[in-house]
């Protein structure tokens, strides 16, 4: 798993072209909802957050078990699972095609491919092989491509997206197996969650890049974490911490923060444990992608320091297999 970690900058790039050669269901539309789950609506949520912060065009992301009703046939929906097995994202196709909305689907084949083709839906094949989880950059770099032929963004599009992966393995040599462990903020961090319950703490899109290392900690490492959004967790959340056990913050920092968000950051360090600190920066986009990058190598780290198989696991599979059963007898 480390070498998909260290061949992201290759796999948004790939998404990229993948995202600008596929077809699409017309045009003029007036957003851009994204159905997935787990590392599939982890991109959606990458490309939300951007969005929000650099571009007037709207994107939803959409994790529930049914679609919106609001969603219609203005709107592009972007469906995508990895294996194209996940269930929820099959019934969300068949839905889509009986609302008569315009879709595009992504995945690297399964059931949401074979029905995308007897539905007559746009199919976006993405790498095959791949654990389901470390695909992110490659599902984002497709999304990030079809946001920027219907927004026109300039801020979200191949060009803004492939100059921040070009800068990342200048980023993951000081993050790497092979940096000093002094030096290298994954490592700590790692070693923080094998010995602490971890609370990440991030704004805007390190508040997105928190919930990435939350769930790749729980998938890869099998350990539990806490996240807090900055402001919104600071006005309820925030009472509860100290009463976590053994927990300790990990503040996940952005050149970009305003001064009343970075006053609430230093607030923070008289209130609660701060184990620590992590800053990121080179512009919205690329913060993001290092911080993803960042996010994965502290959870893998951390399975390593616990001897637990990153890729095995225990639990999910079983309530897929139950969900499935369920789906399949109401069709």
């Amino acid at each position: 798993m480390l070498e998909q970690v260290e061949r992201q900058h290759l796999m948004y790039k790939a998404g990229l072209v993948s995202g600008s050669r596929a077809d699409l269901p017309g045009d003029g539309f007036r957003s851009m909802v994204v159905y997935g789950l787990g590392g599939s609506g982890m991109a959606g949520r990458m490309l939300e957050c951007l969005a929000e912060m650099l571009a007037e065009f709207p994107v939803h992301v959409c994790d529930g078990s049914r679609l919106p009703r609001w969603v219609g046939p203005q709107d592009l929906l972007v469906i995508v699972s990895y294996s194209g097995e996940t269930t929820e994202c099959v019934l969300a196709l068949e839905e889509a095609s009986s609302r008569s909305l315009r879709a595009v689907a992504i995945s690297s084949g399964g059931a949401l491919q074979r029905r995308s083709a007897e539905l007559g839906v746009p199919w976006i094949q993405v790498e095959q092989g791949l654990t389901p989880r470390m695909a992110v950059p490659e599902m984002f770099g497709v999304l990030a491509a079809l946001y920027h032929r219907v927004s026109g963004s300039p801020a979200i599009s191949p060009r803004s997206v492939s100059e921040a992966a070009d800068r990342l393995p200048t980023y993951w040599s000081v993050v790497s197996p092979e940096a000093k462990v002094e030096e290298n903020s994954a490592m700590r961090c790692a070693e923080l969650a094998v010995n602490r319950l971890p609370v990440a703490v991030g704004w805007s899109h390190m508040a997105v890049a928190a919930l990435r290392l939350r769930n790749q900690l729980a998938e890869n490492a099998k350990r539990g974490s806490v996240v807090l959004r900055v402001p919104e967790d600071l006005h309820n959340i925030i009472e509860g911490v100290n009463s976590l056990p053994d927990h300790s913050a990990v503040l996940l920092r952005s050149r970009l923060e305003s001064r009343d968000v970075s006053a609430q950051f230093d607030a923070l360090k008289g209130t609660i444990s701060v184990g620590l600190e992590v800053s990121f920066s080179g512009g919205a986009v690329f913060e993001m992608l290092s911080a993803v990058m960042w996010a994965d190598l502290v959870s893998l780290y951390a399975s390593y320091l616990l001897g637990v198989d990153p890729v095995k696991l225990r639990i999910i599979p079983k309530i897929r297999e139950s969900v499935s059963s369920v789906a399949k007898g109401v069709r």
